[in-house]
């Protein structure tokens, strides 16, 4: 098993060791399952995933059109940090 370190925001941590707890698992447990998650559906389409969605999440996919995604990255960084 690898070691990986994480720079998180101080309240994800707070609510990731809250989430474990109420699932009786631990955070690596957690993240561990999510990347696992991650991995299953990385040979999907984006099609394929949005039937995975609910049905409203679903209908809002694609409602903006080509978003920049480097100013969002650049958003949250700086109201994160």
């Amino acid at each position: 098993m690898s070691k990986l370190t994480l720079h998180v925001p101080e309240d994800l941590v707070v609510a990731a060791k809250s989430e474990a707890a109420a699932r009786k698992v631990s955070v690596s447990k957690l993240v561990s399952d999510y990347f696992r998650n991650l991995a299953a559906k990385g040979g999907q389409d984006s099609k394929s995933l949005d039937q995975n969605l609910a049905p409203r999440t679903s209908s809002l996919v694609g409602c903006i059109s080509d978003p920049d995604i480097e100013d969002y990255v650049d958003y949250l960084e700086e109201k994160h940090s």
